[in-house]
C-alpha cells in the first residue's frame, strides 16, 4: 500500500486484536507528520489541513458548502493529509465522507448547516403525527452527494488508501438533533410508540446504507471494513455502535428503547465497536454493554477537560471490559501508554496516539515493543 508499506504486518496484528490475542505486542496506532511534511506538528484528519478553508470569507456560504460536498475538494484535502501524515504501527491511511457524526439526519428532513468548523443539523420533527419520515435515495440530494464523494474516492484510489463508511449516526443521537434533546427525553414517556417506530426506521436505514457502502468499498479495503475516524480496520463488516443520548436517560429506558437498535446493528457487523463517550456514559451504561454479545470492542474517551485516559479512577472499568472478553480501544497521549500497560492485558488492546515527528513515532514503536517484552504468543512474519 502506497501510504503504508508495512500494511501486511499491521494486518496480522489487527487480526490478532480481533481474536483477542497478540502476536508480538498490543496494537498501537501512531500518527505524525512525515519527514517531508511542511507541517511541524500533527494535524488530524478532521482538521482538514485547512488553509484553503480559512481563506474562504465567512459570508461566502456557497464556497463553504462546496468545501463539504464537492468530491474533488474532499479528495484533494484527504490526499494532502495522506501526503503529510506518517501512519505508524496499526494506524491506517483511510478517508470517509466527514459531515459530522449524524449525517443521516439530513436524509430524513433535517436541514444541515455547513460551517467552517463542522456540520450541524436543525430540528425537523415538530409533531410526531405529521412528521413525514421518508427517505427517497434516488431523490435526496445529500445522499446523492455522499455517494458521489465515496465513488470519487474509490475511482481515484489505485490501492493507496482505505475508504470508510460515513458516520450516519445512531437513532438516539439522531433523534436528539431532529427533535431536540429535552423534547426527545420527554417523548420516551409521552410518545413511546412513535419513538420505537422512529428508532426502528433509522436502524433499518443504517443497515441498508452500511451494506451498500460496504459492498462498494469491500475490495478497496482489503476485503474488510474500516471505521475511519479511529483508523481501525477489521477483516469483515465493521462499524461504530453508539448512543451518547443514553447518558441523560435512565438505564431502564436505555435498555427498552435503544439496546434493540444496538443489537440489530451489531448483528449486521461481524465486528462491532461501541463508542462510549465520557465518565457519565461509562457509569450508566457499561454494565449493560458488557452483556451484549454483538459488541466486540469498546472505544472510550473521557472527553474534554476531564481526568486523562490513564487516570486511576478509570482503570477498574478497563479491567472489567477486558475481563468480559471485549476488546478495548483507548485514545491516549504518549506519556499515558507505559502506565496503562502496568494494569491492562495486551490481548485485545488498541492504543491510539499521535506525536510530532516520524522519528518520535518510530521511537515510540520501539518502546511499545520493549514494554510488551515477554508477552509474545507467536512470531510475526515481517514483510
Amino acid at each position: 500500500m502506497y501510504y503504508k508499506s508495512d500494511w501486511e504486518t499491521a494486518k496480522q496484528r489487527m487480526r490478532a486484536f480481533w481474536n483477542n490475542e497478540i502476536i508480538d505486542r498490543y496494537c498501537i496506532g501512531i500518527t505524525a507528520p512525515r519527514k517531508t511534511s511542511r507541517y511541524h506538528s500533527y494535524a488530524a484528519l478532521t482538521d482538514g489541513l485547512n488553509e484553503r478553508l480559512n481563506a474562504i470569507p465567512e459570508n461566502d456560504r456557497e464556497a463553504i458548502y462546496q468545501w463539504w460536498v464537492d468530491p474533488e475538494q474532499n479528495y484533494q484535502r484527504m490526499i494532502d493529509w495522506f501526503d503529510h501524515t506518517y501512519f505508524g504501527g496499526e494506524a491506517i491511511p483511510c478517508t470517509f465522507v466527514n459531515w459530522g457524526a449524524m449525517a443521516m439526519a439530513c436524509f430524513y428532513g433535517s436541514q444541515p448547516v455547513f460551517n467552517k468548523e463542522t456540520v450541524w443539523y436543525l430540528p425537523c420533527i415538530q409533531d410526531w403525527d405529521t412528521w413525514e419520515c421518508k427517505f427517497d435515495r434516488a431523490e435526496n440530494i445529500y445522499w446523492q452527494q455522499t455517494l458521489a464523494i465515496v465513488k470519487y474516492y474509490l475511482e481515484n484510489n489505485a490501492g493507496r488508501y482505505f475508504v470508510g463508511t460515513p458516520e450516519f449516526g445512531s437513532a438516539g443521537d439522531l433523534l436528539s438533533l431532529m427533535r431536540g434533546m429535552d423534547r426527545l427525553a420527554l417523548d420516551l414517556i409521552d410518545y413511546p410508540g412513535h419513538c420505537h417506530k422512529a428508532i426502528k426506521l433509522l436502524g433499518d436505514t443504517w443497515i441498508e446504507l452500511h451494506e451498500q457502502v460496504y459492498q462498494m468499498t469491500y475490495t478497496a479495503n482489503d476485503n474488510g471494513g474500516v471505521l475511519a475516524w479511529m483508523l481501525l480496520w477489521s477483516p469483515g463488516r465493521h462499524s461504530q455502535l453508539a448512543c451518547d443520548f443514553a447518558s441523560i436517560i435512565s438505564p431502564s429506558m436505555y435498555r427498552n428503547f435503544f439496546i434493540p437498535e444496538v443489537k440489530q446493528k451489531g448483528d449486521w457487523c461481524k465486528y462491532g465497536t461501541y463508542h462510549l463517550d465520557g465518565p457519565a456514559a461509562m457509569i450508566s451504561t457499561l454494565d449493560i454493554l458488557l452483556e451484549i454479545e454483538q459488541i466486540d470492542n469498546i472505544q472510550w474517551t473521557p472527553g474534554e477537560n476531564l481526568a486523562p485516559t490513564y487516570s486511576p479512577q478509570y482503570i477498574p472499568a478497563y479491567k472489567k471490559i477486558q475481563a468480559a472478553g471485549k476488546r478495548l480501544y483507548l485514545l491516549v497521549e504518549p506519556y499515558e501508554i507505559e502506565p496503562l500497560l502496568t494494569h491492562l492485558s495486551p490481548k485485545g488492546l488498541y492504543l491510539r496516539t499521535h506525536v510530532d515527528s516520524e522519528d518520535e513515532a518510530n521511537d515510540l514503536l520501539r518502546k511499545a515493543e520493549a514494554w510488551s517484552a515477554g508477552k509474545n504468543i507467536f512470531p510475526v512474519n515481517q514483510k
